[in-house]
């Protein structure tokens, strides 16, 4: 049911202050986190064998990076269609329908379990979702349609090939590159 521990990290733009120096983080801390998100079940004592220091400094760099929010959670990732919720789609909104509107819209999304992820952008949505259902029908008619008399120019892209999973490996060699020089 699911593929492996991972843990999240915050986005680039928080832990990289401006300048591209990195606050709080040193190449030991991206050594560690980067075999934590390879494999979240990993252990500190093979961490202290492979990044050649000892258990209590791993243990000790890991409370602080969770201390001061680097880490955010260690959770598992789930393959949802595996468990029958087969229909994963990005929707985009706009609202331009007043501050009571606004309140619902928060509420529907914050109250509604299929809507694993919400965000605030700047382009040409306000808010973008990320979305599963058990299929299409479910979709437009549990989630679309109580959505639409909340917003304007609701889109709706259905996921049907997966192009890129998340590569922590490549961004941790990018980091190495460009900003731990």
């Amino acid at each position: 049911m699911y593929s492996s521990y991972i843990v999240f990290v915050e986005g680039c733009a928080t832990v990289l202050s401006s300048g591209l120096k990195i606050r709080d983080v040193d190449s030991l801390d991206l050594a560690i986190l980067e075999k934590m998100l390879s494999d979240g079940r990993i252990k500190f004592k093979e961490l202290a064998r492979t990044t050649k220091s000892d258990q209590r400094t791993i243990a000790s760099r890991f409370e602080r990076m969770t201390r001061l929010g680097i880490v955010k959670r260690v959770t598992i990732e789930v393959d949802w269609s595996r468990i029958g919720l087969t229909a994963t789609a990005y929707m985009g909104s706009t609202t331009a329908l007043g501050e009571e509107d606004r309140k619902k819209l928060f509420e529907f999304i914050r109250g509604e379990p299929r809507i694993l992820e919400a965000d605030a952008t700047i382009g040409s949505h306000e808010y973008f979702l990320k979305v599963v259902d058990l299929d299409i029908a479910a979709l437009r008619a549990e989630i679309c349609a109580p959505l639409e008399p909340l917003t304007v120019d609701l889109t709706t892209s259905l996921v049907t090939n997966s192009i890129k999973r998340t590569d922590y490996a490549g961004l941790f060699r990018y980091l190495r590159r460009t900003v731990l020089k």
